[in-house]
């Protein structure tokens, strides 16, 4: 019940998409779809071509509009019109804007970028932030203009990330969602305050160091990646039972795990000899 009341309210507040609602409430995807669909069964909630809404709310337009913003057209890749990342669309042109509009592809057509979409207020604003971000799949997308490439660094947007980054971290496994900062042909990955240079197509394993900072390991197979997380899992575990655990520099662990990490922790190993 109180899932419910927690989407109901964030619906109400103007949260419409799924996305936005995770990122108000701060709750995992499956409860929040699940609040959902009692909601509208309910009919205190509908669902529209605009998303979600209180029932009775009449449709209203979207008032945000691109403008000048080009911002899309000149960070982010295009493969359907042969235009790189952080490049400017061949097809745009000063004064005139997109010269194909009516017939651009797919892709162009499709895309929405967050501040668009009302998630954020207008110090997003891609033309003034110097950020696009989008979502896909279970990732938040951004994608900073590489002119300023420590914009995403400043405030108020690390903040902000580290916010997105947390909640995501928070709703693992439910299943939680990885913030991802693209600069030129540099990608981070957000954990909280930490940000991990260069992640690996594998996974990042990673155990909390304070409630906003992180000690990661990128993985390097998915062998490796599956011993990562054992270990990491095995570190919360003792954390949990003894109040604390040491954090090895060992990037390449194998199993069994845990006497290790109870010996390099000084904690009573005579349980397990």
């Amino acid at each position: 019940m109180e899932a419910i009341s927690q989407v109901a309210l964030a619906v109400e507040k103007g949260a419409t998409t799924v996305r936005g609602i995770i990122d108000v409430t701060g709750l995992s995807r499956l409860k929040v779809e699940r609040a959902l669909q009692s909601l509208e069964k309910q009919k205190r909630i509908i669902r529209d071509s605009e998303g979600f809404k209180p029932t009775g709310m009449p449709t209203k337009p979207n008032v945000r509009q691109c403008g000048s913003c080009n911002c899309c057209c000149d960070i982010l890749e295009v493969t359907a019109v042969a235009k790189p990342v952080n490049e400017l669309c061949k097809h745009w042109e000063t004064g005139k804007g997109c010269t194909i509009y009516n017939d651009r592809p797919q892709m162009c057509r499709s895309f929405t970028c967050a501040w668009l979409q009302g998630h954020f207020n207008d110090d997003w604003f891609p033309e003034k932030a110097r950020l696009v971000m989008h979502f896909s799949g279970d990732t938040v997308n951004v994608q900073v203009d590489p002119e300023y490439p420590d914009r995403w660094r400043q405030e108020p947007y690390f903040s902000k990330l580290c916010e997105l980054s947390l909640n995501g971290i928070r709703a693992r496994g439910n299943p939680g969602y990885a913030t991802l900062i693209f600069i030129g042909s540099d990608k981070f990955l957000l954990l909280g305050r930490t940000a991990v240079p260069d992640p690996t197509l594998f996974g990042t394993a990673f155990v909390p160091v304070t409630p906003e900072t992180f000690r990661y390991w990128r993985a390097r197979s998915q062998e490796h990646a599956q011993r990562l997380n054992e270990r990491a899992a095995e570190i919360q575990r003792i954390q949990q039972e003894f109040g604390y655990c040491a954090i090895p520099d060992d990037e390449d662990p194998y199993p069994p795990y845990r006497p290790a990490l109870l010996r390099l922790s000084k904690h009573p190993t005579d349980k397990l000899e």
